[in-house]
């Protein structure tokens, strides 16, 4: 989900992260925060874990996504994909992958 708060452009990546498109000192910024919920008005507010990244910075971890890509293919299935992977076997003696092809190492 997008949305725009004030002159950020706000993206939701779960109920809790977020990645905030921002200017600060005349500096582009790419925010990825976690965010709590305050406990007095039940308001998302940002937390101290988190990186603000340079849009040059930003542009090269980009410039850099099919080597992160690889190398987490080398680790294996995500967890939620195993997992999900797991009920739907034991669910049947069939197990498909409808999701999209990982590349094996």
């Amino acid at each position: 989900m997008k949305r725009k708060s004030s002159d950020d452009s706000v993206f939701d990546l779960d109920a809790k992260k977020r990645v905030a498109v921002r200017k600060f000192n005349g500096v582009n910024l790419v925010d990825i925060r976690e965010y709590y919920e305050d406990k007095t008005t039940k308001e998302l507010k940002p937390g101290k874990k988190g990186i603000s990244l340079t849009e040059d910075v930003w542009r090269q971890l980009l410039a850099r996504k099919d080597e992160i890509n690889d190398a987490l293919a080398q680790l294996g299935q995500k967890r939620e994909k195993a997992k999900a992977d797991q009920t739907d076997q034991a669910g049947s003696d069939e197990g498909t992958d409808d999701g999209p092809a990982q590349k094996e190492a």
